[in-house]
């Protein structure tokens, strides 16, 4: 039965070459990702901002703001 010998350089070199390979994706993908986190970003602050003027009037309704 042969053994399977995986070296320290193995496994740097494995690392290096997945990272390599990631870095190279996402310079390609450019700002793509970046544009889509802050469209995300800003949709979620307008959601919070209807939900609290949705809360605000709810409370003056029912005489319970502070």
């Amino acid at each position: 039965m042969n053994m399977l010998m995986i070296t320290w350089t193995d496994i740097f070199e494995g690392i290096g070459k997945f990272s390599l390979s990631v870095f190279k994706l996402m310079k390609a993908m450019g700002h793509g990702p970046n544009v889509i986190i802050w469209i995300f970003i800003i949709g979620l602050i307008g959601y919070w901002t209807v939900r609290l003027n949705r809360y605000r009037k709810e409370s003056r309704r029912n005489g319970t703001i502070q």
